[in-house]
């Protein structure tokens, strides 16, 4: 997370918010050590290069062993990546481990302990506010990523998505003003009112969001990134690992949600010069209208050890095989039983081993 020091160079630079921002974040610490170190990892391996360390692939392998954690993943595959569960008898950790990169595993897991641990601490009325928005970010910005591969699915999941688990902390801080500002953001049709949220809360869901992601172990040049692209920031120059992506996901986004198209090509505050082809195009176009539709929705966060059964996850069981096991490895502290019944979408029960 941003230390004391970083927090108060920001805001001597007259960049406001940040400790307020902090401060929201704190009844949401500290992250559970198994997370933390895997996404530390994984997004270490993603800044510096070459190869996952043995040892942290074992470690996000125990996770993944985890039938929580695994039925996540089951169904962000079959939402996004179906090709990662056609065709497989059975379907095994090691399929969903190789399937994705470190950066796209640092993203999923981020959002899973993420979700979990912010429904558990939010009122449930108003967590279906949090939870409705962050679906269609994260279907919008995923299909950005699955088409448009100088974005990736990481990338796409994160511009847009994390910023409403933001959302959480407001609820916590101040429900009340948390009502006001979505009736607000109704009425005006807007997806975020960053002078609302300064006025109401004296800090913004992106600085909230930035410190969500820097608290599970994302590092401060990829938060400072993902700030400067919403923002479009010319100050800071968009480097290729983070900045670029970041702003080519909101670029596309942004314009989609303002004309209902898809650009031809980049804006210059992008910082790369990029032509989206017509092929591209319309695959994008035809992705996010499958990503609006209700009827094909996934809510993948909310899935759980109860959806590891032959009937929702056939893919697990061999013909005539077991259940796959639960490796105690993967459990969490306060995490006792994985005899969790289903619950409708915007349940605060479905929590995962390993985020508590």
């Amino acid at each position: 997370m941003l230390d004391e020091d970083a927090i108060a160079e920001l805001e001597s630079k007259g960049k406001l918010g940040w400790r307020a921002a902090s401060n929201l974040v704190k009844p949401f610490r500290p992250v559970a050590a198994n997370f933390g170190e895997a996404i530390r990892n994984l997004v270490g391996n993603y800044q510096n290069g070459g190869q996952l360390a043995l040892p942290a692939q074992n470690h996000v392998i125990r996770l993944l062993k985890n039938n929580t954690i695994k039925a996540v993943y089951y169904f962000v595959s079959k939402a996004y990546r179906p090709e990662v569960i056609v065709g497989k008898n059975p379907l095994t950790v090691n399929d969903l481990f190789k399937a994705y990169s470190p950066i796209e595993h640092a993203a999923i897991l981020s959002f899973c302990y993420l979700f979990r641990t912010l429904s558990r601490k939010t009122d449930l009325e108003e967590w279906d506010y949090v939870q409705a928005p962050l679906y269609e970010a994260l279907s919008l910005g995923s299909a950005i990523g699955q088409s448009v591969p100088d974005v990736g699915l990481a990338f796409g999941m994160l511009s847009r998505g994390v910023r409403y688990l933001a959302f959480a902390p407001f609820v916590v801080g101040n429900r009340r003003g948390f009502k006001e500002y979505r009736r607000h953001l109704k009425a005006q049709d807007l997806p975020f009112d960053t002078e609302f949220e300064m006025k109401t809360w004296e800090c913004t869901s992106l600085q909230v969001a930035s410190m969500l992601l820097t608290t599970v172990g994302f590092n401060r040049t990829a938060v400072q990134q993902l700030v400067a692209a919403a923002q479009r920031d010319p100050e800071l120059k968009p480097d290729d690992l983070w900045g670029v992506r970041f702003r080519m996901a909101n670029a596309i986004l942004d314009e989609y949600m303002e004309t209902g198209e898809i650009m031809i090509k980049c804006p210059e505050w992008v910082g790369k010069s990029y032509s989206l082809p017509s092929e591209m195009r319309a695959d994008l176009l035809k992705s996010f209208h499958k990503a609006l539709n209700e009827e094909t929705k996934i809510e993948w966060l909310n899935k759980g050890s109860f959806s590891i059964n032959p009937d929702s996850t056939p893919e697990f069981f061999a013909s005539g095989g077991a259940a796959p096991q639960v490796s105690s490895a993967a459990t969490a502290p306060n995490e006792t039983s994985e005899t969790t019944k289903e619950e409708s979408p915007g349940s605060q029960s479905t929590t995962p081993d390993g985020a508590g």
